[in-house]
C-alpha cells in the first residue's frame, strides 16, 4: 500500500478532533502489519514505530487467546497503568486505532468519542485502501516528472578497459609486417619490351671523312 500527503492529510483530520476533544495523549493508527499509517498527539521519549510492532504482535497473540476461549476476536483491548493508559481498537479487518491517555480523561469518554469518529475514519481508510490502481500510477509518473526539471549532471565518459589478458605479438606478426613494408615501398615496376640502341645518324661529314682515309682507286 502506498500512501500519498493527500492521504495522511485525509486521515489526520479525523485523527485530530478525536485527540482534542477526547484529551488523548497520542492517536496511532496501524495496519495489521505493524506499519504506522499517521499518529496525532504528543507523547515524549516513545518510539511510534516500536509501538506499532508490538501492537500488531499483541493482536496477534490476543487473536490465538480469542480464539482459544471460542470468540472470533476481541475488538478492544485495554491496558491500564498507573499513570498512562492504552486502549486498543478494531476500525476494519485491516487497521488497529491505538490511543494513549492518563487521568484527564477516563475510559468510557474515550469510548464514547472513538465510537463517535469511527464513521468518518472508516471512510478515510475506504478512500486510501481502495485509490483506484490507474490514480497510483498517475501520481508516479506526475513525480516523476517534477525531477525533469532539476539539473542534469554531465555522464562521465566510459573508461576504456584494456584487454585483459594483453595479446603479445608473435615472430609472424613481425615478419608478415615486414613483407608488407616491403610490398607498399618497393613495387615492381611493369615489365617493359627491349628496345635496340639508337644510333647517330650518318652526316656528310662522316662519308668525307671515309673518302678521305679510303681514297677510291681509280
Amino acid at each position: 500500500m502506498i500512501l500519498f500527503p493527500e492521504d495522511i492529510e485525509r486521515l489526520n483530520t479525523v485523527l485530530v478532533p478525536l485527540v482534542t476533544k477526547s484529551k488523548l495523549l497520542l492517536a496511532v493508527l496501524i495496519n495489521r502489519d505493524g506499519r504506522v499509517l499517521t499518529h496525532q498527539g504528543n507523547l515524549e521519549h516513545v518510539d511510534i514505530v516500536s509501538l506499532a510492532a508490538l501492537v500488531a504482535g499483541n493482536t496477534a497473540s490476543t487473536l490465538a487467546i480469542a480464539n482459544l476461549v471460542g470468540e472470533a476476536e476481541f475488538s478492544a483491548m485495554y491496558h491500564q497503568g498507573k499513570d498512562k493508559n492504552i486502549y486498543i481498537d478494531s476500525i476494519d479487518d485491516n487497521t488497529f486505532l491505538s490511543v494513549v491517555f492518563d487521568d484527564q480523561t477516563n475510559i468510557d469518554r474515550v469510548k464514547v468519542f472513538i465510537r463517535q469518529f469511527e464513521r468518518q475514519i472508516k471512510e478515510a481508510l475506504v478512500a486510501v485502501y481502495n485509490k483506484d490502481e490507474d490514480q497510483i500510477d498517475l501520481d508516479l509518473d506526475m513525480g516523476n516528472s517534477s525531477f525533469q526539471h532539476l539539473p542534469q549532471e554531465h555522464p562521465q565518459p566510459p573508461l576504456r578497459q584494456p584487454a585483459y589478458p594483453p595479446q603479445q605479438p608473435s615472430a609472424n606478426t613481425y615478419r608478415n609486417y615486414g613483407y608488407q613494408q616491403q610490398a607498399q615501398y618497393y613495387q615492381p615496376q611493369p615489365h617493359q619490351p627491349a628496345t635496340a640502341p639508337q644510333l647517330p645518324p650518318l652526316g656528310e661529314h662522316y662519308v668525307q671523312n671515309e673518302r678521305r682515309q679510303h681514297p677510291q682507286k681509280g
